[in-house]
């Protein structure tokens, strides 16, 4: 069974647990999977939520691999960075932005859409009441590093792992470790700064000896 398969199963697992996602749940996961397989840095992304008071139902997995919004033009970005060690952000071509995506995985912590602005209380309940589910998902897609984009300090983090070991990498961003998974707690994808600005802290954060030493 592919980990997509495994992932289709969970979420009906998911719906099952939770009845009140029937309809609503949006899908996530491996983008593209034999692509995803063949890398060497395996990436996931976390953000909180869906942004769709509409709660409809969907997959990220389709809607990602287009590329059309800024927020997935800068997980797309953060992605060519961590497999390419960051070179220059203009050498990410169009052509290239729908290959880069391929190679991701994404998950949100709450299934179904709320507003542009998360009720942290929520999130919170989510994280309690689905965390093994969570930690499922997760477990399925064995990523090597997690960028997780959930609030500046790591308590949503912290809570899913049942871990407070997250540490400052020395460039106000902080970083840890789950089982095999290196953790970098990094701003959310739709984060207004410019594009190069977040680029080149993820590559400092990446490259620095605390996180290397995980």
């Amino acid at each position: 069974m592919s980990k997509t398969e495994e992932l289709d199963q969970l979420f009906e697992q998911w719906v099952e647990e939770f009845p009140q996602y029937r309809g609503k749940f949006k899908k996530d996961g491996i983008i593209d999977e034999e692509t995803f397989e063949a890398q060497e840095i395996k990436l996931l992304f976390i953000t909180k939520e869906p942004n769709d008071p509409g709660q409809r139902e969907g997959d990220y997995r389709e809607w990602l691999k287009e590329v059309k919004h800024s927020f997935s033009h800068r997980i797309c970005e953060w992605a060519f960075g961590v497999h390419e060690d960051f070179p220059p952000l203009n050498q990410l071509n169009c052509a290239k932005r729908k290959e880069i995506m391929k190679t991701i995985a994404f998950m949100n912590l709450k299934k179904i859409g709320g507003k542009a602005k998360a009720n942290d209380r929520e999130i919170q309940k989510v994280i309690e009441n689905e965390k093994e589910l969570l930690k499922g998902e997760i477990d399925i897609i064995k990523p090597t590093i997690m960028i997780g984009s959930v609030g500046r300090k790591s308590g949503y983090l912290n809570s899913l792992f049942n871990t407070d070991s997250f540490k400052d990498s020395g460039f106000d961003v902080e970083v840890g470790r789950f089982k095999t998974y290196k953790i970098i707690n990094f701003y959310h994808p739709s984060y207004r700064v410019p594009r190069a600005m977040s680029y080149a802290l993820l590559g400092a954060v990446v490259n620095s000896q605390i996180f290397r030493n995980l």
